[in-house]
């Protein structure tokens, strides 16, 4: 997959598919996330719309930039690569901290966004319901095999994924311990994560949005949903049975089409903003 160098002292690592005609759909992970997250949609979408993934910074493949930042500076990362490769406006779909990014691209660049999907996300740590989970989060760093089967897993993936899984979950566990995020990367990431609050902005995202929550996410609540659709003025709310914090990747069979349909109605993108 290629670089893109979209700042002078950062390179975003990215991957692009689909037909050159067809819309684009810009897909954002979370924090300490890979692209290769995506890897149940990215087949699925290629056919209708012209999909991009990347790493964000501090993440995977693309660079580390050791000074502070920002969701809102990363989801100008994003433009930056949109504008890179000749994209004027893509359909966004973020999860978890991918999605508080996405909710910046939607409020700073609003032009640049046709359709918003916000997965497993909420508006800020003072916002979540059920409260933080930092100690978690902190612990993924330098966490051991057993630990992130343990104590991580159960967190992002639901109970009945993981039980039929149990090989999968092994594997990804090991491959977290094998390939650490950067402890730099991981810091800057986390300093931008645990600043962003949204909450008093969320009525000016215009955009029509889909809201979507696995209904066993015990790492965001679901009824972190209903606080985003609540300050929505354009969005609904897409439940996900059976299925935990990584619900795109537990069952594509329901989400996939649940999404396609959603960007492919012929309904208004906007409505009129709350200011």
């Amino acid at each position: 997959m290629p670089d893109a160098q979209i700042r002078s002292e950062l390179s975003l690592n990215y991957r692009l598919s689909g037909p050159e005609s067809a819309e684009v759909l810009l897909l954002i992970t979370g924090l300490g996330g890979l692209q290769e997250g995506w890897f149940r949609q990215i087949p699925y979408f290629e056919s209708r719309f012209r999909v991009l993934t990347f790493d964000n910074r501090g993440a995977g493949r693309s660079g580390v930039v050791d000074r502070p930042t920002s969701l809102r500076e990363m989801a100008e990362d994003a433009v930056l690569l949109m504008d890179t490769l000749g994209i004027e406006a893509a359909h966004v779909w973020g999860v978890s901290m991918g999605g508080k990014i996405a909710q910046e691209l939607a409020l700073n660049w609003p032009n640049r966004v046709r359709r918003l999907i916000l997965g497993c996300t909420t508006a800020g740590e003072e916002h979540r319901v059920e409260g933080p989970v930092k100690p978690l989060l902190r612990g993924s760093v330098g966490a051991t095999e057993e630990e992130w089967l343990n104590t991580l897993v159960p967190r992002l993936f639901g109970r009945e994924y993981r039980e039929k899984n149990a090989n999968s979950m092994r594997a990804f566990a090991k491959s977290r311990v094998r390939h650490p995020q950067d402890p730099i990367g991981f810091a800057r990431q986390w300093e931008a994560y645990e600043a962003f609050d949204s909450f008093d902005r969320l009525p000016r995202i215009s955009h029509r949005t889909l809201v979507i929550t696995g209904d066993e996410d015990s790492m965001t609540d679901p009824m972190n949903a209903d606080v985003l659709v609540a300050k929505l003025p354009n969005a609904e709310k897409f439940v996900v049975p059976s299925a935990g914090h990584s619900f795109h990747i537990e069952q594509p069979q329901i989400v996939n089409p649940v999404v396609e349909r959603f960007l492919l109605d012929p309904s208004p993108t906007h409505s009129k903003a709350i200011d």
